[in-house]
């Protein structure tokens, strides 16, 4: 998806920001005319696509905003500011209660790994300094993609002890620089929904892939009974940093848009009470 020419505006909480007008990621239809939704906030507009009905924010930071002056350690402690003002008592309880997160599967990305990938060479999108892949099962070769040049280093010097390495790189263009048919397994996790161009990542993890393997894939629920209850004031907001606001529905259309035939799932990726869902695609 071609990127129009950046232009200025001004944010209360950033300032003033280089952004570009951002058509539907799903099938690129411009709905340069619709109305912000009632998520909406500031000057980012969250629209439903009229022709695919896709949610996501209509206008994106450019690469340099994000590395700069939206940082997501500058967005987080907004956020949490955000959500302190918005919600006081709610979000302090939720803070406090996080014990209530253990009664419930855990999905852990080690876990999914060993129960559903092949053997081989794994690919993480997003990888800061490699935490996520420790405690491998040892038939994982681990490596990484990250824009931060100095989480990038760390997590090269971690996957170098298991052949693996890391490309500092925004998320397309690092996918674009590897080779075809080499991973066994692309892991995405709260990665998708930040990225302004979600299906083009997702057909470059399609291409990259070995038949078989799987694209292990963690985001956000808009469809979740939470969001439904919670409104504006639901914790997958994320002003500008959400991008993307993917349904069970939607993330597997992006999916077969990408090239992908098979969905694996289980009870535990898709309910309802949960802000997070999870989804395996197979090539």
């Amino acid at each position: 998806m071609p990127q129009v020419e950046p232009v200025s505006i001004s944010s209360e909480r950033f300032g003033d920001l280089s952004v570009y007008h951002r058509a539907c990621p799903m099938c690129s239809h411009d709905n340069v005319d619709a109305q912000g939704n009632a998520y909406s906030e500031d000057v980012w507009r969250i629209v439903s696509c009229s022709e695919c009905n896709f949610t996501y924010i209509d206008k994106a930071p450019v690469y340099d905003e994000l590395k700069e002056n939206i940082s997501w350690e500058k967005t987080f402690d907004l956020e949490v500011e955000r959500r302190t003002q918005t919600r006081p008592i709610s979000y302090k309880m939720s803070r406090m209660t996080r014990w209530r997160m253990r009664l419930f599967p855990r999905n852990k990305f080690p876990d999914l790994l060993d129960r559903y990938a092949p053997a081989g060479h794994v690919l993480d999108v997003g990888c800061g300094y490699g935490g996520q892949m420790r405690n491998l099962d040892e038939r994982f070769k681990p490596s990484g993609i990250e824009i931060s040049a100095e989480l990038a280093k760390q997590a090269a010097e971690f996957f170098k002890q298991y052949g693996g390495d890391c490309v500092c790189a925004p998320a397309l263009g690092g996918l674009q620089s590897l080779p075809e048919d080499r991973f066994s397994a692309v892991t995405l996790r709260s990665y998708l929904e930040h990225e302004s161009q979600p299906l083009e990542v997702l057909t470059e993890i399609h291409r990259i892939l070995l038949d078989g393997g799987v694209a292990i894939i963690k985001v956000p629920n808009y469809g979740s009974v939470n969001r439904m209850v919670m409104g504006k004031k639901w914790c997958g907001f994320r002003y500008p940093d959400h991008q993307n606001y993917f349904t069970p529905k939607s993330l597997r259309q992006m999916g077969r848009e990408a090239g992908f035939t098979k969905f694996r799932s289980h009870w535990s990726f898709e309910l309802p009470t949960s802000d997070n869902m999870y989804l395996i695609m197979e090539k």
